[in-house]
């Protein structure tokens, strides 16, 4: 998912993984006599947090959710068929059980009995389908839908004509590859194998909506009455505050029909900018805080408070568009990657904490590649200092057809970074005189854009700052959803057709370890030709209340609801 969250923030280590268990049951206690807790009225969490749409969420619509301040909202609304524990594996949730056929393309979930939303309406496989088929539905035009391309027939469903003035489409997957068999019972039905599937479905195109109110308040409003008569839920908690000027509040639903939340509120303070947030927190507001790379010291230091260091399976990277100049042309996609010096800004921008590297198949991730070359040709450490000479050397190529021979008549270089945080604005400018001191004369500048509006408009950008997060731990969720020619988020133009066939042969493969070798030999491809500057595999750092207890980030990043199960508030 892509990093909308400023908790994705500065270093990067090697993933261990946590080990959490994952038991569920169909009923839970709140009671904390004796136990060290606060008694029920004193379970309230109040955490800050400031993300990608200048302080409120992008969406509440889980079949449309893009980033990962979002999703970690959500899904205490909106169950899921599946979901992914502390130690990122998939385990059933709303599913009760699955079974999958012995040709691997039949998956069939048996739900768990009794559940329903907090107005009383049920929740069964009816839901879930309905959600399913509506994430792939034309005329909601999701951005996301690709995570359910598995499903038999669903790119071609996706990508098919909503009629005109119509806010779902006629036609429908249910009944074809999307089968309710019984009220408990759905069965999917894929194109091809897909090892990852299970992962693909913890994602939200999968969680259940609530048709009754989609109906009722139409496609794209019915999430403004979430919160209307109490407050609306079907997950641990209900929402009852969402007012778009940065607050977001929820209490424990007791409608839900799994282990019940200790916490019983949850009151979000959003912020537009992390400098702002981390004012706050150091002035007592709030439980939970975030803080830029220059504030770590004073972060360990506060007292009261235990600062935490979580590895991630996350990448930052630079998105480079093939489609417009200059960088339709790999010598300058591979130059300007070349010229930066990657453990510099380890050390200069993420003040020593940054783990450096060139993969998109990052470390953590089955199939990294130690072994993987920049298009110097250079591996391992040699790969994570710039390469000047070469830099240079295809620069001045590229000049002397394109631009005369004169770097300062090429076709000038934007930049683009995320607005709202101080570290992203020092990199941009790092990056900057790395370009400017390699390729003399050659005008490059700099503009800073609101998350949600870089989103938007990435299409449009020269070059510019992403990064992303694992959904579920495969290289496929790095690989082909990101860069494959038709994938809805390479959006830079990207067309590797060596690598397509590499990737797509993986996603299908049964071979564990021939699938891994193809991603790396796909990955490979995308660093000869420049279809990213990956530059750091970061760690989420952040800051909680020592009378919190137990709530912590996996290392997708998110919050597994196991452990939104069972934190607490100390007594």
């Amino acid at each position: 998912m892509r990093l909308g969250s400023r908790k994705f923030s500065i270093a990067g280590l090697a993933v261990v993984v946590g080990t959490l268990a994952m038991l569920l049951s169909a009923c839970g206690s709140t009671s904390t006599a004796g136990t060290g807790k606060a008694p029920p009225d004193k379970q309230i969490f109040k955490p800050l947090d400031s993300g990608a749409n200048n302080g409120d969420l992008d969406t509440f619509d889980p079949a449309v959710i893009q980033f990962g301040f979002d999703y970690d909202k959500a899904q205490l609304i909106f169950p899921s068929l599946i979901a992914l524990g502390d130690d990122l594996k998939p385990y059933d949730n709303a599913a009760q059980s699955h079974d999958v056929s012995s040709d691997g393309l039949t998956w069939t979930f048996h739900l768990r009995s009794g559940m329903q939303w907090s107005d009383g309406t049920p929740i069964d496989a009816t839901t879930f389908a309905y959600s399913i088929n509506r994430a792939l539905d034309p005329c909601l035009a999701s951005g996301v839908a690709g995570y359910l391309y598995n499903i038999k027939g669903a790119a071609d469903y996706n990508a098919s004509k909503c009629p005109a003035g119509a806010t779902a489409a006629t036609d429908t997957l249910i009944g074809k590859s999307i089968v309710v068999a019984d009220p408990q019972t759905l069965k999917l039905t894929l194109e091809a194998p897909a090892a990852y599937f299970l992962g693909t479905l913890s994602y939200p195109t999968s969680w259940a909506v609530p048709k009754k109110l989609i109906d009722q308040y139409g496609q794209t409003k019915w999430t403004d009455h979430l919160i209307d008569n109490g407050g609306f839920g079907g997950s641990l908690y209900k929402l009852t505050v969402w007012d778009h000027a940065g607050h977001l509040a929820m209490v424990a639903n007791d409608k839900y029909w799994g282990t019940k939340p200790i916490v019983q509120k949850i009151q979000w303070t959003l912020y537009k900018d992390i400098n702002t947030l981390w004012a706050d927190y150091k002035s007592g507001v709030g439980d939970l805080g975030y803080f830029p790379a220059a504030e770590l010291a004073t972060a360990k230091a506060l007292k009261g408070s235990t600062e935490i260091e979580t590895p991630a399976l996350t990448v930052h990277y630079l998105r480079v568009n093939w489609a417009l100049a200059p960088f339709d042309d790999v010598r300058v996609r591979n130059a300007f990657s070349l010229a930066m010096d990657r453990k510099a800004m380890a050390t200069n921008v993420a003040k020593g904490l940054a783990a450096p590297t060139i993969h998109m198949v990052i470390k953590g991730l089955p199939g990294y590649n130690p072994d993987l070359k920049n298009s110097a040709g250079d591996s391992g450490d040699a790969a994570l200092t710039a390469n000047v000479a070469k830099a240079q050397e295809l620069a001045k190529a590229y000049a002397a057809d394109k631009c005369g021979g004169d770097m300062s008549k090429c076709t000038p270089v934007v930049y683009t970074y995320a607005n709202g945080s101080s570290t992203q604005l020092l990199r941009a400018q790092v990056l900057q005189q790395e370009w400017q001191t390699a390729f003399p004369g050659w005008p490059i500048t700099l503009q800073g854009l609101d998350r949600s509006v870089e989103l938007k408009t990435f299409s449009k950008l020269q070059l510019g700052y992403d990064g992303w997060g694992a959904d579920y731990p495969d290289p496929q969720d790095f690989m082909t959803l990101l860069w494959a020619k038709d994938a809805a988020y390479n959006q830079s133009a990207v067309n590797i057709p060596e690598a397509d066939t590499l990737m797509k042969g993986a996603d299908v493969s049964n071979d564990a370890a021939g699938r891994l070798t193809q991603y790396q030999k796909a990955e490979q491809l995308m660093l000869d030709q420049g279809a990213f500057m990956a530059y750091d595999q970061p760690l989420s750092t952040y800051v909680t209340r020592n009378t919190i207890s137990g709530w912590h980030y996996a290392n997708t990043i998110t919050v597994a609801l196991p452990t939104w199960q069972s934190f607490y508030v100390k007594a």
